[in-house]
């Protein structure tokens, strides 16, 4: 039994020499991309004029314009499509979506764009060179007839998400 002890820790030494070394510290290395943070500026506030307090929606374009008002509740006044800028890592794709508001009987809902498809949520569109993308929005204004409070400059907030894609 004792050669037999001596034999298996004698093959133990031959198959892990006892020079090699038990831990071992092996630096590495980990890359990261450290982008430019994301911002929006408003440039020009969305402004759909003056309504009457009658059930019905408008549609302003993304050029200044009432496209549609079927219910002809638009009155007049004040037309301009909401003009965005968004800054971020020059020439890198992001990803934009907008949650609507929803306020005394006033919604805003169906959001449009000058930029990619034209309709949210955009998917990949170009921050250009410099670290830009511009872009106009347009969007229906429903009007909930008895819910909606009388009053002038009445504000609807809405959300504007911009991640990188």
């Amino acid at each position: 039994m004792r050669k037999l002890t001596f034999l298996s820790l004698a093959a133990l030494v031959v198959a892990f020499p006892i020079s090699q070394a038990l831990a071992l510290d092996s630096p590495q290395d980990a890359k990261v991309d450290v982008f430019i943070a994301l911002s929006v500026a408003e440039t020009v506030e969305m402004d759909f004029g003056a309504v009457i307090d009658a059930d019905g929606t408008i549609t302003l374009d993304t050029n200044d314009v009432i496209a549609a008002d079927p219910a002809l509740i638009h009155q007049g006044g004040t037309v301009a499509s909401g003009v965005y800028t968004i800054t971020g890592q020059p020439s890198q794709a992001v990803d934009v979506a907008i949650t609507p508001a929803n306020a005394n009987g006033l919604l805003l809902a169906n959001f449009t764009t000058d930029v990619g498809g034209g309709t949210f949520p955009l998917a990949g569109v170009m921050i250009d060179g410099v670290g830009n993308l511009a872009m106009a929005l347009g969007a229906d204004l429903t009007v909930q007839s008895g819910v909606a409070a009388p009053g002038a400059n009445q504000s609807l907030n809405f959300t504007v998400t911009v991640t990188y894609n």
